[in-house]
């Protein structure tokens, strides 16, 4: 590695540093590294879609083990941009057939393949060219704090390209004319269906070309750290400068003295003591050593423990070390049993509040001293005897807002009331229409959907309704939720 040429300040960094500069070099070149990444990724599986059109389950799997191959894209682009100028597409396809058949692709293939550190230790193979007894001796010596951060970077890339593809999936299901989403879960993987899995397939190529490349960049800048801390190309490289400034000042000075006049050579001073044996040498060093140049001595004081003769016989808390042991290993085994169905609960809980369930079935009312919700008092009393007659006067009053919130909170509380809704206190719109979706009829969610809309157009974008569709709105109102069941 030429240490000189490098286009990063070398440095010892920590590996989260190291990680972040590799995700800016990603970004730095990130044309030539995610064009030349992705032509490949796509090419290659376009062609395994071809080789295998009814088998798409089989080519998602080739195009994940294939990893290694699009790796070797990757880190040739990041390798020879970080000497210099990053290389262009048709480059980086020209050393298509070396960087198959001369980089150890074989390997990271076969036996390395589920290596969780690949992105580390692939630059051994195709930068160091090491391979057998070599290359696993390389990699111990490497192997340190960025092997650690390397598996770190394997598992929050993997959670990236699983968060794609969901994405993905989660979009198309919005696109369902019938049903409801989780409806679309539920239902389309247990039996999937050859155009559910193309999509699947499609996402998963988009999520390696948008991951991959980073991951490869922070493994190989974490590669490129633990060489810097190990061999200490920082030191190096001063070095290197060092010596060029003084062979240049010796330069300069050897020119001054080719022109300087001649002078006579001076006498070398007299040796402060002359040594003829070994017996002369000790009141020589004593005559140095009280030069002042040397400084003072200086004496410390240290506490140590004192021998009180015979050591403490430690095989006598034999039983008792045996005890604790046997204790401490019981009490682990119990607690990782009893910890299994917490961790269990805990991960239902978190599902089921992640995918906010719909509750299905009675619900009890809100409590009494909880009247209000999100500013709206839900109390029967509160609101007047005809809710009709009192919104059409707020609304010829030039009231608008006011006449759609009585409007709104009628509704509410005949929801309420009708079906023993729980109204949290944190509740929006959107969510009191989704409970009440799970509890009421289509006919009476539907007016009550109206009359959350209006009120919504009207309270925050400001769009009053005009006065015959709010005359169509209490005509709804009036044989829906006005009709007492």
């Amino acid at each position: 590695m030429e240490a000189e040429r490098i286009a990063v300040a070398v440095r010892p960094r920590g590996s989260l540093e190291a990680v972040d500069l590799g995700f800016k070099r990603a970004r730095q070149n990130f044309g030539p590294l995610f064009g030349a990444h992705a032509a490949v990724v796509v090419s290659l599986a376009a062609a395994l879609v071809l080789a295998f059109p009814s088998r798409l389950a089989l080519v998602a799997t080739l195009v994940w083990w294939l990893k290694p191959l699009y790796d070797r894209v990757a880190l040739y682009v990041l390798s020879i941009a970080l000497l210099g100028r990053a290389p262009k597409l048709a480059e980086t396809l020209a050393e298509l057939p070396r960087l198959v058949f001369g980089s150890g692709l074989f390997a990271s293939l076969t036996w390395l393949r589920l290596s969780p550190s690949r992105s580390f230790y692939v630059p051994v193979l195709q930068l160091e060219g090491l391979r057998g007894a070599a290359r696993r001796k390389r990699s111990r010596v490497l192997s340190g704090r960025e092997s650690s951060a390397a598996i770190a970077v394997m598992a929050v890339c993997g959670a990236f390209e699983l968060i794609i593809v969901l994405a993905g999936l989660q979009l198309a299901a919005t696109f369902e004319p019938d049903g409801s989403i989780l409806q679309f879960w539920f239902e389309s993987f247990p039996q999937q269906e050859p155009p559910l899995v193309a999509l699947e397939l499609a996402l998963y190529v988009v999520a390696i070309c948008a991951v991959e490349p980073l991951y490869v960049a922070a493994g190989f800048t974490l590669y490129i750290n633990r060489r810097v801390w190990l061999e200490g190309w920082d030191v190096e490289i001063a070095f290197r400068r060092l010596e060029r400034r003084v062979r240049a000042a010796a330069a300069v000075v050897a020119l001054c003295l080719a022109f300087a006049p001649a002078h006579a050579a001076r006498a070398e001073p007299e040796p402060r003591c002359k040594v003829g044996s070994a017996e002369d040498a000790a009141p020589c060093i004593e005559g140095v050593l009280a030069d002042p140049a040397f400084g003072e001595t200086l004496n410390y004081t240290a506490w140590r423990p004192r021998d009180f003769g015979g050591g403490f016989d430690w095989s006598r808390l034999g039983p008792l070390a045996a005890w604790v042991a046997d204790l401490v290993t019981q009490i682990a085994r119990i607690g990782f049993w009893l910890g299994i169905p917490v961790l269990l609960a805990i991960i239902v809980v978190a599902a089921a509040r992640g995918f906010r369930w719909p509750r299905r079935g009675g619900v009890s009312p809100a409590p009494a001293d909880e009247p209000v919700r999100r500013g709206f008092d839900l109390r029967p009393e509160s609101l007047p005897s005809d809710v009709l007659a009192a919104a059409r006067a707020r609304f010829a009053a030039d009231d608008p807002a006011g006449a759609l919130s009585l409007l709104y909170r009628a509704a509410l509380v005949e929801l309420a009331r009708r079906f023993r809704l729980r109204l949290p206190a944190s509740a929006t719109e959107g969510e009191c229409e989704r409970l009440a979706r799970t509890a009421g009829t289509s006919a009476l969610v539907d007016d009550f959907t109206e009359v959350s809309r209006a009120w919504l157009y009207c309270a925050y974008a400001h769009r009053p309704p005009a006065p015959d569709e709010f005359e169509t709105l209490c005509a709804r109102f009036a044989a829906g939720l006005g009709a007492r069941a």
